[in-house]
């Protein structure tokens, strides 16, 4: 089937779901995928894509048609000294995107960019990283709480390579969680189109997910991701602390300024959301 060189455009408001307009747009002046965040000007105005179908530039050159749905993206002035960062600290790398990756039709963990690394095991070998860490959050917490934000934040750089002279590998970790879990497709970040590269994700049976990097099957990052736990929770918490111990780890959590031992009662507390 010829592909269409032009594309029957609907767009739609999101808001109302009424049809604002229609039109013919060259398909090479359109994006060949919808996947990341997107904008639109509109005349005199900006439009975000809600949500777009076909989502990619091979399928709707092949049917010849498009049915975007917008937002219009309201900008409001606002006095630079009277913003406030969410969050006290936050990783000073993100991981690169792998080319040509895409998460559309994928099983992914899905990550805003801030909560990279926020919670994740690191080596014991490096506490005198890790107290410098903390320090300086706390001073963020001291010096710079302003209701419930921050003026400032820490950026860390601390620690690049938090499991440094560990030799655990993803084969290790897939035998450690066992069957009882969900192995994803990777990580994607919010936004922003495409998979980490090297990255994994699978998660545990009472419901949080661990993540991080894998070059060549020897891990780098193991970060764990929160969401609500259920009553498995005394199992992972069991795994998790087995193989913290067997590789020295502890479970920072940045953010929280908390450090656990490779304890099943205290990882158990952690994942429950009582401590």
């Amino acid at each position: 089937m010829p592909e269409h060189s032009t594309i029957r455009v609907r767009f739609i408001d999101a808001n109302t779901g009424e049809l604002v307009g229609e039109t013919d747009v060259p398909a090479e002046q359109l994006p060949e995928s919808f996947e990341a965040a997107t904008s639109m000007d509109i005349g005199e105005n900006t439009f975000e894509v809600v949500s777009a179908e076909p989502m990619t530039a091979p399928e709707f050159r092949q049917t010849g048609t498009l049915r975007i749905e917008l937002r219009e993206v309201e900008y409001t002035t606002v006095d630079p000294r009277e913003l406030l960062y969410s969050l006290p600290s936050i990783s000073d790398e993100l991981p690169p995107i792998a080319e040509g990756s895409t998460k559309l039709g994928r099983n992914v963990l899905e990550l805003r960019e801030d909560d990279w690394r926020q919670v994740e095991f690191v080596a014991l070998a490096l506490q005198p990283a890790i107290t410098t860490v903390f320090a300086a959050i706390e001073r963020i917490y001291t010096e710079h709480r302003e209701g419930y934000g921050f003026k400032a934040l820490h950026i860390r750089k601390e620690v690049p390579a938090p499991l440094e002279g560990s030799s655990l590998t993803l084969a290790e970790l897939r035998g450690a969680v066992g069957e009882a879990v969900t192995w994803l497709d990777g990580i994607s970040f919010a936004g922003v189109a495409g998979l980490v590269e090297g990255g994994f994700a699978v998660k545990l049976s009472s419901g949080p997910a661990l993540y991080g990097l894998q070059r060549e099957g020897r891990i780098s990052v193991l970060g764990l991701h929160h969401t609500k736990a259920s009553a498995a929770v005394e199992g992972d918490a069991r795994l998790l602390a087995a193989l913290a111990s067997k590789h020295q780890l502890s479970l920072a959590d940045w953010c929280r300024v908390k450090q656990f031992p490779p304890s099943a009662e205290r990882l158990q507390a952690w994942l429950s959301g009582q401590d």
